[in-house]
């Protein structure tokens, strides 16, 4: 179908973003006024964070999630999907080649819980426009990456309405070391539906081993976070050898890790390197997961309990 700016569909995909921004600049004022907003701190309680190369599908009848969202987005786009009834999608897209697999699922989850699908709300968030002949201005991840979203959901079967785009341009800043990222993140309010810029206190249950099974997963295939039927989070078992290398990496300085592990060695947030090492520790701590992460080939499962705080289920 298309996705419809100001109810006018989108009959082309652009060549570029300044384009896409030149055309339509109600776009422009909606994206400009989200980057002016305040960044609201989302406690832990009662929240679903979403990483990079995940997705989830939050039905607006889910008894205990009220904010889901993602953050710490650079190069990545984050992307939220809702319908009218209140049932929301959120995606942490990162350019491996599973966005379009991962929008169908999303679609598909939504017609299961709602019957029908009808026109979709469409918010998109991040990149930014990195230093003239900088390394990530000559890989122009951001750009290619918000054009091929763009295509992406024009290609799609459905409609969608679009309520918000703020990528590249829109979403950059000057700062002291050069340009950056206004917005890292975006969540949304399930029970009024309000879509606004974002940081996670916590990103549980367990993002360390979580980055640790993408990492070593299939990465042309997102991973869907949350079932939405169970209310529960799982982390199937997976396995790996020779974690020499992970022990190297763990010594390694932050910049060397910045310069070799990101797209955006000068953009990242303060926690890169912190929570880059503790995917390492996954593997160096672990060098058995079947025998000490995952005994009996039983995979880990967490709940939401009633503290609204995320749990692991007990057997």
């Amino acid at each position: 179908m298309v996705i419809l700016v100001d109810g006018n569909p989108l009959d082309k995909v652009p060549d570029s973003i300044s384009e896409f921004y030149k055309v339509h600049q109600s776009v422009v004022a909606k994206g400009s006024s989200f980057a002016s907003q305040n960044n609201i701190l989302v406690q832990k309680e009662y929240s679903l964070y979403v990483a990079q190369g995940e997705f989830a599908v939050v039905p607006a009848s889910d008894a205990k999630i009220k904010y889901i969202g993602s953050d710490d987005a650079t190069t990545c786009h984050i992307v939220i999907i809702r319908h009218a009834s209140g049932t929301v999608c959120v995606a942490h897209f990162d350019g491996s080649k599973n966005e379009e697999a991962a929008v169908d699922t999303m679609v598909s989850k939504i017609f299961q819980i709602e019957g029908s699908v009808g026109p979709l709300e469409l918010y998109v968030v991040g990149g930014y426009v990195a230093e003239e002949g900088s390394r990530e201005a000559n890989k122009n991840e951001s750009e290619s990456l918000s054009i091929k979203i763009l295509g992406l959901f024009m290609r799609h079967k459905c409609q969608f309405n679009l309520f918000l785009w703020c990528t590249c341009s829109l979403n950059t800043t000057q700062g002291s070391s050069g340009p950056k990222p206004i917005v890292y993140g975006m969540a949304v309010h399930l029970s009024s539906g309000t879509v606004f810029p974002a940081t996670f206190k916590s990103h549980d249950p367990d993002l360390p081993l979580r980055s640790a099974s993408r990492w070593m997963g299939d990465h042309t295939v997102a991973c869907d976070l949350y079932d939405y039927k169970t209310g529960t989070i799982t982390i199937k078992p997976f396995n790996y050898s020779d974690v020499d290398h992970f022990a190297f990496y763990l010594k390694l300085s932050d910049q060397v890790l910045l310069n070799n592990f990101s797209t955006s060695p000068k953009v990242e947030p303060p926690s890169f390197c912190h929570d880059l090492r503790e995917v390492f520790r996954v593997f160096v701590t672990h060098p058995n997961p079947d025998v000490t992460l995952f005994p009996n080939h039983k995979p880990k499962c967490y709940y939401m309990n009633d503290s609204g705080l995320w749990q692991l289920l007990k057997e």
